[in-house]
């Protein structure tokens, strides 16, 4: 599970890098740290570097998989501020599922 984990955190690592180099590590710092953004980053960069402590450092399984999965969480949210309405998009089908049930 941690070997998951740290593939699943170097993949998001190489996509940031991707992604900056598309268009530019000074633009893409700028836009991140954006106030909209930058609450939605930290997290994401915070839970990023918790996978790879929680895999490396404790090596505990069940952990790591929920490490993994908030960090997906985090990177959605973070994404969809790029998206004119991501966010309300994402807490309107969240808010449909939690009724459903």
């Amino acid at each position: 599970m941690a070997g998951f984990a740290v593939c699943y955190s170097l993949g998001n690592v190489i996509s940031l890098f991707g992604m900056g180099f598309l268009i530019g590590f000074k633009r893409q710092l700028k836009m991140a740290t954006q106030p909209v953004r930058l609450t939605a980053f930290i997290v994401y960069i915070v839970l990023l570097v918790l996978t790879f402590v929680v895999a490396f450092a404790w090596g505990i399984p069940v952990l790591c998989l929920v490490m993994a999965i908030c960090q997906f969480c985090a990177l959605a949210w973070y994404s969809a501020s790029y998206v004119p309405f991501g966010r309300k998009m994402i807490k309107g089908a969240c808010s449909s599922c939690a009724k459903a049930i």
